[in-house]
């Protein structure tokens, strides 16, 4: 009866098959089912090959993904992980991290802890166990009760440093350093370099950009006892800091002992140097740095393009902002070598419209527009307003027409309203004023 009632209470949703398979196979609900012979009654064969269970796994992503009940959810889950036929289910991390936020969107962050202490006792105790554990707890206090209850071989600089990003996401950063500088008295783990560079991270979020330059030598200096050396992340989250306050000579000095100790700088060392260009009106200098990561097989990422777009639409250059966006949407990932152009941050496509707009550059300015439409993404409204007024000045009323159409559709809830009284204050071909349908 309780398979009939759950089959009928999901029949409508498109999941329902695969959450009755999957609560069949991993819940102690029995399988009962009036309506069928009891030979097609019977409990499918647990999953025994690699391909099965990885289909299983999916099966129940979906299962999650589709169920609105939170104590269901957490059942699902709960009973999957104690079945013997899925042994290696505890390295499914796409799973787990579905069902805790689920979990917590659904305002149950009891049962997402719940599960994930579940977890961490399902499988033997390891730092990366720990670790992934730590990052879903939906809250640093969950995080720190499962370190504090973890065996000493899950406990290393691995797992402590998700402890400590735990609470930087929470913004308990007194916390994290009270939690740091106790570490190896009460927690039993000395920190080594990973949580070190958490402590900096932190240090540079709460504007204490001398502290963080003070750790960063002591770091450097070998003869400071419990000082794990820097490496590269370490000295980008510094130079990340100087940038944000606009500290030259600190900058310029932390650039030159990154080449003086031969690290090699990675992505996060380029967009720091091209955003400090950007910020000093030199964007020209920072799209010259990307030919140098490109030449050195450094890939670029979204924040290396958006920082160039960017800077060249604040000095009022669209044109090379223009071509650095085009030079982003085809530049290949080096993963892979997929055909993929990297992604660009929503503001990007705002800065760049705007300006675009602003300089009357109506073709690359409808490709932005149309490119934002393609997303289902409406553009500003007052930059929208200025590409259908230019349209309409240019004798191209057809194509301002399309614009505001697809604004029209785009429009939803409580924005349509504004967006209406734009549509108002618009002459379109015949000079009246458009109606939105």
């Amino acid at each position: 009866m309780a398979s009939l009632l759950l089959r009928r209470r999901h029949a409508a949703h498109p999941c329902a098959a695969a959450f009755t398979r999957l609560l069949r196979a991993f819940s102690a609900l029995p399988d009962v089912d009036p309506s069928a012979s009891p030979a097609a009654t019977r409990t499918p064969a647990a999953p025994t090959s690699t391909s099965a269970r990885s289909s299983a796994v999916l099966d129940l992503q979906l299962a999650v993904r589709a169920e609105a009940d939170p104590a269901r959810i957490h059942s699902l889950v709960a009973s999957a992980l104690s079945n013997p036929d899925l042994p290696r289910l505890h390295t499914s991390r796409q799973l787990f991290s579905l069902a805790t936020s689920r979990l917590t969107r659904l305002r149950r962050p009891d049962l997402a802890a719940s599960l994930l202490h579940q977890l961490l006792a399902s499988a033997p105790p390891s730092p990366g166990l720990l670790a992934r554990a730590l990052s879903l707890f939906p809250g640093p206090d969950d995080a720190l009760r499962a370190f504090s209850a973890s065996p000493p071989a899950a406990r290393s600089d691995v797992s402590f440093s998700a402890l400590l990003s735990a609470l930087l996401r929470a913004g308990r950063l007194e916390d994290l350093k009270s939690t740091f500088a106790t570490a190896e008295s009460s927690l039993g783990v000395a920190p080594a370099r990973a949580s070190h560079n958490v402590l900096l991270h932190a240090l540079v979020k709460n504007s204490e950009v001398a502290a963080a330059r003070k750790l960063l030598d002591e770091m450097a200096n070998k003869k400071v006892k419990h000082r794990p050396a820097p490496d590269i992340i370490s000295y980008n989250t510094v130079l990340a800091g100087y940038s944000v306050q606009g500290d030259e000579e600190g900058f310029e000095k932390l650039l030159k002992e990154i080449s003086a100790n031969k690290l090699e700088p990675h992505v996060v060392t380029y967009n720091c140097r091209i955003q400090w260009f950007a910020k000093k009106g030199e964007t020209v200098k920072g799209e010259e740095l990307l030919d140098v990561m490109e030449s050195k097989e450094v890939a670029p990422n979204y924040l290396t393009y958006n920082a160039l777009v960017q800077g060249y639409c604040k000095e009022g250059n669209v044109g090379p902002a223009m071509r650095v966006f085009k030079r982003m949407k085809v530049m290949k990932r080096r993963e892979g070598r997929s055909d993929l152009g990297v992604s660009a941050h929503s503001q990007t496509y705002v800065v760049l419209f705007r300006s675009l707009v602003e300089k009357e550059k109506l073709d690359d300015a409808l490709w932005i527009c149309k490119s934002c439409f393609a997303m289902k993404a409406a553009p500003p409204f007052e930059a929208v307003k200025g590409l259908v007024e230019g349209l309409v000045k240019s004798g191209r009323s057809e194509e301002a027409r399309n614009v505001v159409a697809k604004m029209d559709l785009l429009v939803k809830g409580d924005a349509k309203l504004a967006w209406g009284k734009i549509v108002g204050e618009l002459s379109l071909e015949d000079g009246a004023p458009s109606s939105n349908p």
